[in-house]
């Protein structure tokens, strides 16, 4: 695959903005956007995220999301706005604690350029209030689900875009303009 084929992620936390930005960097770059939890839920005859995690519990969901996300990066110049677990493999019985996904950090490493969309946590808690739409999906609080996920996002990120509180519009031009992401404009 050649250098301007590679497919584009968008990994970060819950309420970053990815899906957005995806979309709108989709558009004005003519990629098609994928979204790893829409998948995952089109692959089980669109039931939620939540209806799947009370069927097959949070190792089924990251199997099916390691499926979905193995796909996608097999797929040329696409855009993929990855959930906010992409990079967590599920508790188990012997371990208690959500941990680093490597399997899926090799993925998205091997097949794409992975952009961080990184926010304060101001702007995150902001936009994860409990709701019909994005009802908490784990017993810890979040500030503590996203201090252990911030690093894993840095690790594996090709691009950090420090988002900072702008909005999609200002940080499709940053985006653009850095080298990583100019390069698969050629």
């Amino acid at each position: 695959m050649s250098h301007t084929e590679r497919s584009i992620a968008l990994i970060g936390a819950r309420g970053a903005g990815k899906s957005r930005l995806s979309r709108k960097l989709g558009k004005r770059m003519g990629r098609v956007v994928f979204s790893t939890d829409t998948q995952v839920c089109f692959q089980c005859e669109g039931k939620t995220v939540q209806q799947i995690v009370s069927e097959v519990g949070w190792p089924g969901f990251r199997d099916l999301e390691y499926e979905v996300l193995s796909r996608l990066c097999h797929m040329r110049s696409s855009i993929i706005d990855c959930g906010g677990g992409i990079l967590v493999e599920a508790p188990t019985e012997t371990d208690p604690a959500e941990t680093f996904s490597a399997r899926k950090a090799r993925l998205l490493k091997e097949h794409c350029v992975v952009v961080y969309l990184n926010r304060p946590l101001s702007w995150l808690l902001s936009r994860v209030e409990p709701s019909a739409a994005r009802p908490n999906l784990s017993a810890e609080p979040y500030e503590e689900v996203l201090q252990r996920r911030m690093p894993w996002y840095e690790q594996i990120a090709d691009v950090i875009l420090d988002a900072g509180h702008k909005g999609t519009k200002d940080l499709i031009p940053e985006l653009l303009e850095h080298p990583s992401i100019a390069g698969l404009l050629v």
